[in-house]
């Protein structure tokens, strides 16, 4: 059995003109809802041993910042292919994952496709298609290998948006 908690980055702003899109920062609410999820994650006992991020400074700050509530020593690895990814792009990412519980922090549109197309049935839920800002699917597949993982093969456990937990 495998895990994957599926986070778009946080609440990220244009508040430094000169910052790029790549290197666009998390803002207060972004902040917040790390807060949110995090604190989210570590009552649900959801924490990882291996991150895969996007190498933007948003998806960076979005891991570390809820990495401050669940104090997980996972592994963590940077990844430029996870920048405006497709989801096919994540699914090969993801395949070769090492570890039992992996998180997963990217942009969208790809992050919203790739939970709508990894899950056998997506939540009912107003906000899942949209996939705002700090949306946090978490699903479980019956592999023993992540490059067993497929497109409609996960069991959703959990989704949850941070305004939810305010």
């Amino acid at each position: 059995m495998k895990r994957l908690i599926i986070t778009r980055h946080a609440k990220s702003g244009w508040e430094n003109l000169e910052h790029t899109d790549f290197q666009r920062t998390l803002n207060e609410r972004g902040l917040d809802a790390c807060i949110l999820i995090g604190n989210w994650l570590s009552s649900k006992n959801y924490i990882p041993d291996e991150v895969f991020s996007s190498t933007a400074t948003r998806c960076i700050q979005t891991w570390e910042n809820i990495n401050l509530r669940i104090n997980s020593n996972a592994k963590v690895s940077y990844k430029n292919d996870l920048y405006h990814s497709s989801p096919n792009m994540i699914l090969n990412c993801l395949s070769t994952a090492t570890k039992d519980i992996i998180f997963l922090t990217a942009h969208n549109p790809g992050i919203g496709e790739f939970a709508e197309k990894i899950c056998k049935s997506p939540p009912i839920h107003y906000r899942f298609l949209g996939y705002p800002s700090g949306a946090t699917t978490v699903v479980d597949f019956n592999i023993s290998n992540w490059n067993q993982i497929k497109f409609s093969s996960g069991i959703l456990q959990d989704f949850i948006i941070p305004s939810e937990l305010k």
